[in-house]
């Protein structure tokens, strides 16, 4: 989830022991959680161990529960252990939510550490990205946190989110402090020590008042704007795939005005989009291209007794229609339905269709269908993309549904189907890689190129 703080607001039943401010569960409960949440992710995933072979994972499995201790666990290392396993398991798509209504009483008196930052891949050193206090700036290598290697405290965190390498450093960056603090070896007061200086930098953390201004700040507030940079640029800001209908008044709106102002560029930055209803881009690419496309050329359904009565509650008639549900749920479980459509897309122009310049600003938080948008962009030419390769490949798992542990009342999200993308090479292993390649400034870099670019 995007905005963390959901938690403050759950009250769902959970079977804990509370000891002061700690929430504990018995160690026979989190087993079976875990083994639970195994069992569902393998029944209802296409591949479940695509990123980890069985056996890999069964001795990864082990030698995190040989950690518990014998009669019951702290819910944190239970929340770190489930969200290290399902990480394992499959990419982005599936994982454990680590909200839990238990830890809310030790989430209000934790002290977090106040920044965040990253690993520098060829230095392996950790810089600096945010931060709440004035003593640690932007741009500050930080050795190590109460004597503990700072490097290895971010591959720590990196552990817990599945996906691909940019898609989970970026994930990291934004929600470090909270991914601290289910490291049981550190808590505050914090002593930093920095390379450039033998004296260490102390502080008292960041409470988590303090953490939700400082993790929300960078978060986006509206779905999609629309402004002008310069004359005859405009800027849309296309950050979540959700709402069709008012996203199609928002097209309609916007693209009026462009036509009213004369724009002659466009700049649509999907950089942070992480996803939603694909049938947006279709909306969206009306207005921009007259050429056929597809967004993806199928997909593989994994066929569950778990995913059948997910579906059902969900209403996925409405979605994909019931003949295609009436003959999923007729399916053998555990076997396959291969759903591909040889058509393509032709779009139909709207009023005030745009004639324009454009291009599509693309980087590892472009995520789900926002990456089928960019798929779609790259394969079709349909525009020029600028920035950093997209948050996922191509070809990638989809339609998660969504089961709770029975004892520790925590969250799992699994991907029930295996999508393909818009070049329908099934055995492609790859993100969208950009036209452009730029790592800083990209909007800037943007403006400046399509200003030089004529009509």
């Amino acid at each position: 989830m995007k905005l963390f703080f959901l938690i403050l607001t759950l009250c769902f039943m959970h079977k804990t022991v509370l000891s002061q401010n700690e929430a504990y569960i018995s160690t026979q409960k989190a087993v079976a959680d875990i083994d639970y949440m195994m069992k569902m992710i393998e029944e209802v995933h296409y591949n479940p161990y695509f990123m980890v072979s069985q056996e890999q994972f069964k001795q990864n499995k082990e030698a995190l529960i040989n950690e518990f201790d014998q009669d019951s666990i702290p819910l944190k290392q239970f929340v770190a252990t489930g969200m290290k396993l399902a990480a394992q398991m499959s990419g982005g798509h599936t994982g454990m939510d680590w909200q839990n209504a238990a830890i809310i009483p030790e989430l209000k008196t934790y002290q977090f550490v106040p920044f965040t930052g990253e690993l520098v891949e060829e230095t392996q050193q950790f810089i600096v990205t945010r931060s709440a206090i004035p003593e640690i700036k932007e741009g500050t290598i930080i050795e190590s946190i109460n004597g503990i290697s700072m490097p290895e405290l971010y591959q720590e965190c990196l552990s817990y989110i599945g996906g691909i390498a940019s898609y989970k450093n970026s994930s990291c960056e934004e929600k470090l402090p909270l991914y601290l603090f289910f490291e049981r070896k550190l808590s505050a007061p914090y002593s930093i020590k920095l390379p450039t200086s033998d004296k260490e930098i102390e502080t008292a953390g960041i409470d988590i008042s303090g953490l939700m201004m400082f993790i929300n700040q960078a978060a986006v507030k509206e779905n999609y704007t629309f402004r002008i940079v310069e004359d005859s640029i405009g800027l849309i800001s296309y950050n979540s795939c959700t709402d069709y209908k008012v996203f199609r008044k928002f097209l309609k709106e916007t693209f009026k005005v462009i036509k009213k102002e004369k724009i002659g560029r466009l700049i649509i930055d999907i950089r942070e989009n992480a996803g939603g209803n694909s049938g947006l881009n279709d909306l969206l690419l009306s207005y921009i291209t007259q050429k056929a496309y597809q967004q993806s050329s199928g997909r593989y359904w994994k066929v569950s007794a778990e995913a059948k009565l997910a579906y059902k509650e969900n209403a996925y008639e409405k979605d994909f229609g019931k003949k295609f549900m009436q003959q999923y749920y007729k399916t053998e479980n555990q076997s396959i339905i291969e759903s591909f459509d040889e058509g393509l897309t032709q779009p139909k122009s709207p009023p005030n269709y745009f004639r324009g310049k454009t291009c599509f600003l693309i980087g590892p938080n472009t995520f789900s269908s926002a990456n089928f948008l960019a798929d779609a962009v790259k394969v079709y030419q349909l525009s020029t993309l600028i920035g950093a390769a997209t948050g996922e490949y191509t070809n990638d798992f989809g339609e998660q549904l969504t089961f709770m542990l029975p004892n520790s009342g925590n969250y799992i999200s699994v991907s029930s189907t295996y999508d393909i993308g818009a070049n329908g090479n099934p055995t492609l292993f790859e993100p969208v890689y950009p036209d452009i390649k730029v790592e800083d400034k990209v909007l800037e870099f943007a403006v400046d190129w399509i200003r030089k670019k004529a009509d």
